[in-house]
């Protein structure tokens, strides 16, 4: 691929690491993203340690390190701040690296730095792929027509890409929905915690000194509307019952915090190469946020695909390759994910006080578990 051209659609997280890798690797590439500006928008976002491996790749660890918070203890809770289970991070970062909290819009503008030398245009996407042996054939909704020699849908959970080559994939809801914002720090000792109550999860994370990202999960019907006007004192009222640190985090809230909600949602198992297109992150495999991997998968994803494009071969073996690499583990992510939020969505009283006590019961070692197996296992 080193002469060829790839077109990029989407620069969030997996569009932005991969042009940063692609570029490192020599593979000419570009980004264009339907957003008309960058903008400071989103809220927190874990980067475990396998995520921060890619990180370390582009050169981008320490500055992320130090524009986040490096998590140390984190556990899960009853609703009223009992303590169920217990994660020692620190447990991880001897032979795996820290695992920090940030917020998102830190991370994507080290991204953009370390994809600085690729091209991006704004305010644009696709409005029509064609392709054959020879190459794609891309329609932009500004009118403009070019070819490439790949095109890489990284445009999240409402692909247009994966559209063009799949058609119609409708979202798989999770059955409940949420609520993120970033707050001022109303407590210092504040790490990490996940509250479970009956059908409510509220978790907390510190992403720097002053400022804790938060989100609020609830089970809902699909699509329940929760207008911006008057949506703070609804969901005062909703997590009213939750103890601890939620109190005065919710009192701590105003009506100029961006209070962000959306429905939790995961993409089925589909293919992710077709032809000369190739699907990353959450375009091709988007989880729910259980296991707070989301992003990292989009992060290997994109340093898998370039480690692959810039070997020799057919480009059809090579993507296929980078299938056969990364469908395993994303998978078992993606399955593990929706089994916790079963677990932690659970609303019957006998159903979560047994669900307490087993967690209660388990050792806090069997908590890193899953980390320590993805951090080891090449990616």
């Amino acid at each position: 691929m080193s002469r060829g051209r790839v077109l990029i659609v989407g620069g969030g997280i997996a569009g932005l690491s991969l042009a940063a890798s692609l570029s490192r690797a020599g593979i000419a590439c570009e980004i264009v993203e339907r957003a008309p500006a960058w903008a400071p928008i989103g809220a927190g976002i874990v980067m475990s340690v396998n995520a921060m491996s890619v990180l370390r790749r582009l050169e981008i660890a320490d500055e992320v390190a130090e524009r986040g918070h490096r998590l140390g203890a984190g556990g899960i809770t009853d609703h009223n701040g009992r303590q169920l289970a217990g994660s020692d991070f620190e447990l991880l970062s001897h032979d795996h690296g820290p695992t920090i909290a940030i917020h998102r819009a830190e991370l994507h503008e080290a991204l953009l730095g370390a994809a600085s030398g690729v091209p991006v245009t704004l305010g644009q996407s696709i409005e029509k792929l064609s392709q054959n042996d020879a190459g794609v054939d891309v329609q932009f909704t500004h009118g403009k027509s070019d070819r490439f020699d790949l095109v890489v849908g990284a445009d999240g959970l409402r692909s247009v890409v994966r559209e063009s080559i799949l058609g119609d994939v409708p979202p798989v809801y999770s059955g409940y929905t949420c609520w993120r914002f970033v707050v001022r720090s109303p407590a210092s000792e504040i790490e990490m915690r996940e509250m479970w109550g009956r059908g409510q999860r509220f978790g907390i994370v510190r992403i720097d000194d002053a400022r804790l990202y938060c989100f609020a999960v609830a089970n809902a019907p699909r699509g329940t509307e929760d207008p911006e006007p008057g949506r703070l004192a609804r969901l005062r009222e909703r997590f009213a019952g939750f103890g601890g640190q939620v109190p005065a985090i919710l009192a701590a809230l105003d009506e100029d915090v961006p209070l962000i909600h959306n429905d939790l949602e995961e993409i089925p198992r589909i293919p992710w190469v077709e032809g000369r297109v190739v699907l990353v992150g959450d375009a091709a495999h988007a989880m729910t946020p259980n296991m707070g991997l989301g992003a990292a998968m989009a992060l290997e994803d994109s340093a898998v695909l370039a480690d692959e494009l810039a070997k020799p071969g057919e480009l059809a073996d090579r993507l296929a390759a980078h299938v056969e690499r990364r469908t395993s583990r994303v998978r078992w992510v993606q399955d593990q994910s929706r089994r916790i939020g079963r677990v932690g969505q659970l609303e019957n009283p006998i159903l979560c006080a047994l669900r307490n006590t087993v967690a209660r019961l388990t050792p806090d070692s069997a908590a890193a578990g899953a980390l320590k197996r993805l951090a080891k296992q090449p990616i």
